[in-house]
This record gives structure tokens, C-alpha cells and sequence, in this order.
């Protein structure tokens, strides 16, 4: 089965107090979500501020915004989707979400069966 593991940001903030962050930031957590072997599972975000006195005025001033993801890893299991289809990753994110245990597909028909009963029947 997949592992729960949990990957942390940490995006410096501007100082021009829009908050935005760096593209590189962006493009690295955006990479990381587009992994096929990755199922989002929750999230966390926490600020890091730090305390400044000035003439005797107490101000507190964000730094850093810490982004924690927490997600399935699906690498090194049976469910490794690198080479899969759009179709099939979705089924398995989505059951992999909801924690539904996912079955092996019956492979042997019927006629399948029957052919083999015979086959080793006859070799009898």
C-alpha cells in the first residue's frame, strides 16, 4: 500500500507587504502536485514572524510562510502510475483518497477456466 509522508515549503516573503513569492517557489510546488505517484492527502500553512523594537514601539513582521503537504507516496508500490493513463490515475487517486482498498482485476474468464480444466484433465 502507499506511505503517508508529508513534504514542507518554506517561501520567503517580500518585503513589499503583498506577500507575493518567487516563481521558482510556485513552479517547485506546482511540480511537485503534478507527480503522478503523489495523492494529495492535506495541508498546513504556518507564518514565521519575527519581533522588532523600534523606539520603544514592539512590531512583529512576517519572514517566512511555511507550507507543509501531506500526501501518499506511490512510488516503490504495486500502484507506481508513471506509465499509466489520465484515466487510470484518476481512479486511483481517487481510491487511494477515500482509503478503498483497490482489487486486482480477474484476469480468467470463464471459457479461460474451462480451457485449463481440460488441458490439465487430458495431460492426466
Amino acid at each position: 500500500m502507499s506511505i503517508t509522508k508529508h513534504k514542507i515549503f518554506k517561501l520567503k516573503l517580500s518585503n513589499d507587504a503583498k506577500f507575493t513569492i518567487t516563481k521558482t517557489v510556485e513552479k517547485a510546488i506546482n511540480e511537485f502536485l503534478l507527480e503522478p505517484n503523489t495523492v494529495y492527502v492535506n495541508h498546513s500553512i504556518t507564518t514565521l514572524t519575527e519581533d522588532i523594537e523600534e523606539y520603544d514601539n514592539l512590531r512583529t513582521i512576517c519572514r517566512y510562510v511555511l507550507i507543509s503537504i501531506i500526501y501518499k507516496d506511490l512510488n516503490t508500490t504495486p500502484l507506481d502510475l508513471k506509465s499509466t493513463s489520465k484515466k487510470v490515475k484518476n481512479v486511483v487517486h481517487k481510491q487511494v483518497e477515500t482509503g478503498e482498498e483497490i482489487t486486482e482485476p480477474e484476469i480468467k474468464t470463464d471459457i479461460d477456466k474451462e480451457i485449463h480444466l481440460l488441458t490439465m484433465t487430458k495431460k492426466s
